[in-house]
């Protein structure tokens, strides 16, 4: 997905949300439990959105379908 341009979504972090929000999907009225940090090839921020779990696993899978490199902070080492 990262065609060589700078503004292009490389990679994505996932980690769990210390604050109360709403699920960003449309039509959810979820308590947001997951934030997503999408950034570039260079590993600057471009955006971030929250979701509930269940949308969460969904974007997971498009996003790793889409070849973004997914980091799980979420994951014990």
């Amino acid at each position: 997905m990262s065609g060589g341009y700078p503004d292009t979504v490389a990679s994505v972090t996932i980690g769990a949300l210390g604050y109360r929000a709403r699920c960003t999907e449309a039509g959810c009225g979820n308590l947001a439990r997951l934030g997503f940090r999408y950034a570039d090839a260079g590993g600057r921020p471009m955006t971030n959105l929250v979701f509930c779990h269940r949308h969460g696993r969904l974007r997971v899978e498009r996003d790793r379908a889409a070849g973004l490199k997914v980091y799980d902070d979420r994951e014990g080492s």
